[in-house]
């Protein structure tokens, strides 16, 4: 019983975390210590009574803070995106500063040409962004679903700052505060399919890749930050 309550705490602040652009809800996973039981129920469906309880917390999470979220950003647009945008910011910038302070990695050109090709790449993320009341069409939906839920499994990536790069945090956040089902059924429907396809992917890209792919999206989190500023 002790083990369930864990885990449906871990699955309330994984929930929210994934709300939060910047924060990765993989690396809340890791701190839990639920983070390989959770690649073990997806790639061989083990351990469904400690993973019920997590998936359970994150749900739960996800409806009741998205609601607040929400009503913060309707609210207090400008305020809520600077503070969004200084969270980006300072997440980038640390997962960048530890990546590169661990022994492990490589810190010759290599690791400074990925740094700038990952923010010259999330500077230029704004020609994707969509503005005002645009929805993307289902296609779109489905694969920023797809490209969310793989990041939420690759643990220092955050899902919710590639939504909000791209324009389409606020219409996300609202769908689920409202039930809009036009959005987030072929949103879920992409999530369903990475997580059908991308665990095996990502636990070996993680283990052969990870430090580079960290400083990639550390300097992508970094600029995308300062693109919603801007």
């Amino acid at each position: 019983m002790i083990e369930q309550i864990k885990y449906f705490t871990a699955g309330i602040f994984i929930g929210l975390s994934e709300l939060l652009p910047g924060i990765s809800g993989a690396t809340v996973a890791l701190m839990f210590g639920v983070y390989e039981k959770l690649l073990d129920f997806l790639r061989k469906f083990k351990n469904l009574n400690l993973i019920f309880p997590l998936l359970f917390g994150m749900i739960l999470s996800v409806f009741i803070f998205s609601s607040l979220i929400n009503f913060l950003y309707e609210s207090y647009t400008n305020i809520f995106n600077i503070f969004i945008a200084l969270l980006m910011i300072g997440y980038g910038t640390f997962l960048v500063i530890n990546t590169y302070l661990n022994e492990n990695i490589d810190k010759g050109k290599n690791f400074y040409i990925n740094l700038f090709l990952a923010i010259i790449v999330g500077l230029h993320l704004t020609s994707f962004h969509l503005h005002g009341n645009q929805t993307p069409n289902l296609f779109l939906l489905g694969l920023f679903g797809f490209i969310a839920c793989s990041f939420l499994l690759f643990p220092g990536i955050s899902g919710s700052a590639f939504l909000l790069s791209v324009g389409v945090y606020p219409l996300i956040i609202g769908s689920i505060s409202d039930l809009n089902f036009d959005v987030l059924l072929p949103f879920g429907i992409g999530m369903l399919v990475a997580l059908g396809l991308m665990p095996r992917l990502i636990n070996k890209a993680y283990k052969k890749y990870g430090k580079s792919i960290l400083v990639f999206f550390g300097g992508l989190i970094f600029s995308a930050g300062i693109n919603n500023i801007l």
